[in-house]
């Protein structure tokens, strides 16, 4: 028979803390009271579960305060389903605000805690920065990536089957030049591409070929198999990136994994964990989806952080702005609804600016732009 023992009863006869708590605080709380239920050095697996509308940057640094409480307290965690015991987190609410619910599972004893969280009053953080988005160019194929060149007057465009370019008449994109590309494999179901400038006029990276290409005096393009090294933004020279053939993941000397993408120094997995070089995960990230980028910080030194929302969902996406401070995110804008989910985001040849590629879910269409940030007012 289960066996379960009730820690801590919150319900009507508990009234709410009597004052506030920090999120520090609170996270102490909760990991004395989980680990007064369990013997010394012990491991449990970890899940977490936000059932409130608290934003995922918060229930994330909850989650870190909470495990480093917890180290502390001589309880280690691993991923969920690893060691026997078993704890389960849960932010719930009720009428009288948010409430931790801990459960605590070893075989067929089954142990709870409850912990109301009376938060501080709000102080919330105003958007540093807003995000510009400059539309640029709208078309049925897939837009793998798009690059501006010749001082920005044309417009190169990487699709699954070709290489587009575009002139700027009268402030619209207007075609002049198409060369067909023949791939030496296949492109994967998820099919992903990278255009950048070269010496004599500029190249295409896909996974399993590698492509020079020229703008004068002839448009072409010379492919051939293989994985060539490139620069993932072309303004940092610090990190250099292959594809992995037949796969739309990345490798580089400087991550010791696959990656779907990076920057500012973090990478992003398709598992939609953001990690650093050493492998830690990004504070603050939970919620995150595998696509990141990066642009200048117009208010002041370093680079912001582009990252898109987790979830396969297919008929929406959003893109936000960030800054990393001591190892934690923190919202830097207000989040940009898009109709539709983010297909690629790549770094633009300018520091100011990261090229967006959506598919709008009700035309079908796939949509470029450009995003820049600008400091708020």
């Amino acid at each position: 028979m289960l066996r379960v023992a009730l820690a801590l009863f919150f319900g009507t006869l508990m009234p709410p803390l009597a004052q506030a708590q920090s999120m520090a605080e609170a996270a102490a709380q909760l990991a004395a009271r989980i680990s007064s239920l369990l013997q010394s050095h012990t491991t449990v697996s970890l899940e977490f579960q936000n059932l409130t509308a608290l934003p995922p940057v918060e229930s994330s640094n909850f989650r870190a305060a909470l495990q480093e409480e917890l180290r502390k307290a001589s309880v280690e965690t691993t991923a969920a389903g690893q060691p026997e015991t078993r704890l389960k987190i849960t932010i719930s609410e009720n009428v009288r605000g948010l409430l931790f619910v801990a459960v605590l599972t070893s075989g067929e004893d089954r142990q709870v805690v409850m912990l109301p969280w009376n938060t501080p009053p709000s102080t919330q953080r105003k958007p540093r920065v807003k995000i510009l988005v400059q539309p640029m160019l709208e078309q049925p194929e897939a837009i793998l990536d798009m690059l501006l060149v010749d001082s920005g007057s044309e417009l190169l465009v990487l699709t699954p089957s070709k290489v587009s370019r575009y002139k700027l008449v009268n402030g619209k994109w207007t075609p002049s030049g198409i060369v067909g590309v023949s791939w030496a494999r296949p492109l994967p179901r998820d099919q992903r591409g990278r255009l950048e400038s070269g010496p004599t006029g500029f190249r295409v990276f896909v996974p399993g070929t590698s492509c020079n290409g020229t703008l004068e005096p002839e448009f072409k393009i010379t492919c051939a198999p293989g994985n060539d090294t490139w620069f993932l933004n072309p303004l940092d020279s610090s990190l250099a990136v292959r594809w992995v053939t037949d796969r739309n993941l990345l490798e580089s000397d400087n991550f010791r994994a696959t990656f779907y993408g990076a920057a500012a120094g973090w990478f992003a997995t398709s598992e939609d964990r953001i990690l650093s070089p050493t492998g830690d995960l990004l504070a603050g990230s939970d919620g995150w989806g595998s696509q990141i980028s990066s642009v200048e910080n117009p208010c002041g030194s370093g680079w912001m952080l582009l990252g898109s929302a987790a979830g396969d969902a297919q008929d929406r996406d959003q893109i936000q702005a960030y800054e990393v401070v001591d190892g934690q995110v923190l919202a830097a804008s207000e989040t940009i609804s898009l109709p539709g989910p983010v297909t690629a985001l790549w770094p633009a040849e300018s520091s100011g600016q990261t090229t967006l590629v959506i598919r709008n879910s009700k035309t079908g269409n796939y949509e470029a732009s450009r995003l820049g940030v600008a400091c708020a007012e």
